[in-house]
């Protein structure tokens, strides 16, 4: 099983280090977009990991994201056209199963994406129906132009038809070559999605979902391979020890998604070494 490892990353660079480790194999490759804000330089160990040229400076919440996991994308099916799987994941995830586990679920041969017609929770129809653009959310202000101009279209009530099924998820995802391959064809082809979902909100949980749920894909999904905890103040939560309890005991567990077997979990820190090492040991053996 040949796993092609697409990394956004953007902050914890020492923790990259330690994730790279537990996934490392002669078998697998591992691209890295670092974002183009990051000013610390990354130096690959290995052969079979690289951090791409293009640097893509990603706004929360705006198309910049979908951008960079698309120059990813076709980074890694040009360099290893052979991989089976092409799993999407961030600098500050962290394994929490053993490789065989991983091993045996990708042999099942699904698309693994969560994936749903929206509304789905915390991902609202409003998302897809009004005007944005990407800026910098996280220090917005109040005479950005381009949030003036967000505000002035919602109060007028303009909305927009999305020309297709939209359909909505999580971030993150691990799929299969043929699947990579569709969704690279199908933009490069069809320039609706693009030119749709560059205007709406977060665009990055549902330009792929949207792709593959207009696909024969759609038939083949499975939840994704990710867990995150979204039910803190401040979401998503930073992994402690309450939730290596709770992954010791739920191997599988349901969501709104579906039945969920997670390999992955996010996210940590340069500071979770102490989580990580009972990873390890108790989920990871």
């Amino acid at each position: 099983m040949k796993i092609c490892y697409l990394i956004l990353a953007h902050n914890n660079i020492a923790h990259l280090d330690r994730l790279i480790n537990a996934l490392h194999d002669s078998d697998n490759s591992f691209y890295i977009h670092l974002d183009k804000k990051v000013s610390t330089i990354y130096t690959p160990h290995d052969d079979n990991v690289e951090v791409i040229p293009e640097r893509i400076d990603i706004n929360w919440g705006g198309f910049t994201m979908v951008e960079a996991t698309l120059v990813l994308m076709k980074y890694g099916i040009n360099k290893s056209p052979d991989a089976d799987y092409y799993i999407l994941i961030s600098g500050v995830d962290y394994p929490i199963r053993s490789k065989v586990f991983l091993e045996n679920l990708l042999n099942r041969g699904k698309e693994y994406i969560d994936i749903a017609p929206v509304p789905v929770p915390y991902k609202p129809v409003e998302r897809y129906e009004y005007y944005y653009f990407d800026y910098n959310r996280r220090n917005v202000k109040f005479y950005n132009p381009k949030f003036l101009i967000e505000v002035f279209l919602k109060k007028l009530r303009i909305k927009r038809q999305a020309p297709f099924k939209v359909y909505a998820g999580t971030q993150w995802f691990g799929l299969t070559q043929a699947c990579v391959q569709y969704i690279l064809k199908t933009v490069d082809e069809d320039k609706r999605y693009i030119n749709f979902f560059r205007n709406t909100l977060v665009p990055d949980e549902a330009f792929f979902q949207t792709i593959i749920g207009n696909s024969p894909f759609l038939n083949n999904t499975a939840s994704s391979l990710t867990y995150t905890d979204w039910e803190v103040p401040v979401p998503p939560a930073t992994i402690g020890d309450n939730h290596v309890d709770f992954l010791r005991t739920h191997i599988e567990f349901s969501d709104e998604y579906g039945q969920r077997f997670p390999y992955f979990a996010r996210k940590f820190n340069d500071n979770s070494l102490p989580v990580l090492n009972r990873i390890d040991l108790e989920l990871r053996q």
